[in-house]
């Protein structure tokens, strides 16, 4: 099968399916800069006007729960590289829905930190905290939060390096047809109403 979709990048937001005590449902374990093939590019409107431009991609590699388990037995298993593939609906599909893509690892590196350190916040400041337990010296609950976030996001970091050698060889596609300057599609505007 030949494959020739644009490849970008985009950030994977790594997750693994949680336990019981959270319902089984997937918890974020940290967020990475990956190369991705673009499926699709489209323009979502809202109803007052706004509207955002959000990609369909596939990752060629996302499962942080082969990796963390290979990981803590000595090995650096990344899984098996995910292509796009067709349903019986003819729909692509594993697909991430993403709002950037980059040109570059750097800038979506930038913001990959970003969104993990907006995640990192958002643990400590939402989970809740026993009275009287947040200033116990340095094992209070804001120091073994950040101390978990961090060594899961060292894990996260791990995999995302295996990743960019596995993908060294997907060049990165000339610009896409959506930019801000040169695009090819036109968004449309609501038109103003005089009151």
């Amino acid at each position: 099968m030949n494959i020739n979709y644009p490849i970008k990048y985009a950030v994977l937001e790594l997750k693994e399916r949680g336990g019981w005590s959270v319902g089984y449902e997937y918890i974020t374990q940290g967020f990475i800069a990956s190369k991705c093939y673009v499926i699709e590019s489209s323009i979502v409107y809202r109803a007052d006007g706004s509207n955002k431009i959000i990609h369909k991609v596939v990752f060629p590699f996302s499962d942080i729960e082969t990796f963390r388990t290979s990981f803590s037995s000595g090995k650096q298993n990344i899984g098996k590289p995910e292509l796009p593939r067709y349903n019986a609906c003819d729909e692509i599909y594993p697909i991430t829905i993403v709002t950037s893509l980059f040109d570059s690892y750097e800038s979506a590196k930038a913001l990959a930190n970003e969104k993990n350190e907006d995640y990192k916040q958002n643990i400590i400041f939402t989970t809740p905290t026993p009275v009287g337990s947040y200033l116990m010296g340095n094992n209070n609950l804001h120091n073994v939060l950040t101390a978990n976030f961090e060594k899961t996001l060292e894990i996260c970091n791990i995999f995302e390096q295996l990743v960019l050698e596995e993908t060294e060889d997907m060049d990165i596609s000339e610009e896409l047809f959506m930019n801000e300057q040169k695009s090819f599609v036109k968004i449309l505007k609501p038109i103003k109403k005089s009151i």
